[in-house]
């Protein structure tokens, strides 16, 4: 599928909004890529070009070969998964789908679907997650019986063995290849039961690749994972539940942590975003520094909510990316951009228009500063990419 957006066509009206000099001022926002199923994060290569993970539109739920009860609500496998190009060309921007056939599910509306998630660009290499269901169940029974990927989801429906993996292929098209067997791993060492979670659950949601492998983080293992070359799995860090009131009983609930981004900073840790489990209080989520040889973390920045995603740009700024400014719980669907200063400090939110930034699944930072941004990443067919100009 190629798909030309004209400049300015579809530009919002984000020019010259006065904000904090930290944060940059937005010059220009342009959507660069639409049409897209769930799209969540986002890479840029060396070239400019910007490649964006498609969670998917899950399965046919009419034939409903493998379907069960998630956390999303009763959804169906399909191979809908996929990751999407996106290049300057003259005067507009083409698109296409690069990688296809990655496994995806998907309630019956084909939003908030889950699948490809993250993606890494290394030279002529594309790495890819794709997450998996938390605790499938299908029958009656308190609690319901799990369904696990092996042997269950995979005899009905094969693609599922992508399910919980950490994937390879070229840049220019190619079959992924499976590097780690990350849900795997969590059924074999299911590491954080030690923290009080001992469901097998693992959702690897980023990944981040440099000459020592790859770091993979696991939103449902509640982990960083450490990934060699010949696709070993170990725990670089693991991150404990914190105790948090129910905000409709009052009773304590262990929140976890829920990882969801992964970046590399110049002084060699890596930067770690989380999204926060249920309660997903307001401020509650934060990134945290972790040791690329120890892997202990310290809180780098706070008070941030529902932080979906993270990346540096050339200057030192950390670009935080929010899926929902006022909860996951309220009735809200506007995410935002906070920018924390090189080295620290107080998080400044990034001025944009009302409607501009809709439950927003990834952020990169280009080579010139720009930062592109997917959106509307719980819906089926209405995704976009969009392009932020900050004034330099």
């Amino acid at each position: 599928m190629r798909v030309p957006t004209l400049l300015g066509v579809t530009a919002a009206a984000a020019l010259a909004v006065a904000v904090p000099a930290s944060a940059g001022t937005v010059h220009d926002v342009d959507v660069i890529a639409h049409g897209l199923d769930n799209p969540r994060h986002v890479a840029v290569s060396q070239d400019g070009d910007v490649y964006v993970a498609e969670a998917g539109r899950g399965g046919d739920h009419v034939a409903k070969r493998s379907c069960f009860d998630s956390a999303e609500g009763f959804a169906c496998t399909g191979d809908t998964g996929a990751v999407t190009k996106v290049w300057r060309h003259r005067w507009h921007y083409d698109q296409d789908r690069v990688i296809e056939g990655l496994a995806s599910f998907a309630p019956l509306d084909k939003g908030n679907a889950i699948g490809p998630h993250g993606v890494f660009v290394s030279g002529r290499d594309v790495f890819v997650t794709n997450g998996g269901p938390t605790a499938p169940t299908r029958g009656t029974g308190t609690p319901a019986p799990v369904v696990l990927r092996d042997p269950t989801l995979v005899a009905e429906e094969p693609v599922s063995r992508l399910y919980g993996t950490l994937l390879s292929t070229r840049k220019h098209r190619g079959t992924p290849r499976v590097l780690a067997d990350l849900w795997r791993f969590e059924k074999e060492n299911n590491p954080d039961a030690q923290v009080g979670n001992p469901q097998v659950d693992s959702n690897p949601v980023d990944v981040y690749a440099d000459r020592k492998g790859f770091v993979v983080a696991d939103a449902g293992g509640n982990s960083l994972l450490r990934v060699s070359e010949r696709g070993r799995v170990s725990v670089l860090a693991l991150f404990p539940n914190i105790p948090t009131p129910d905000p409709f009983d009052g009773s304590t609930v262990p929140m976890n942590a829920v990882p969801t981004g992964v970046v590399r900073g110049r002084d060699g840790a890596y930067y770690m975003s989380q999204l926060t489990g249920y309660p997903f209080p307001v401020g509650a989520a934060k990134i945290f520094r972790v040791d690329p040889r120890t892997g202990a973390s310290t809180t780098y920045a706070g008070g941030f909510t529902n932080a979906m995603d993270l990346d540096f740009g050339r200057d030192g700024t950390l670009y935080v990316l929010e899926i929902d400014h006022d909860s996951l719980l309220a009735p809200g669907r506007e995410g935002a951009i906070w920018a924390v200063p090189r080295g620290g400090g107080t998080p400044e939110r990034v001025e944009l228009p009302a409607g501009t930034l809709i439950e927003p699944g990834g952020i990169a930072v280009g080579r010139d500063g720009d930062l592109y941004v997917s959106t509307h990443s719980r819906e089926a067919g209405a995704g976009q990419v969009l392009r932020i100009e900050l004034d330099r």
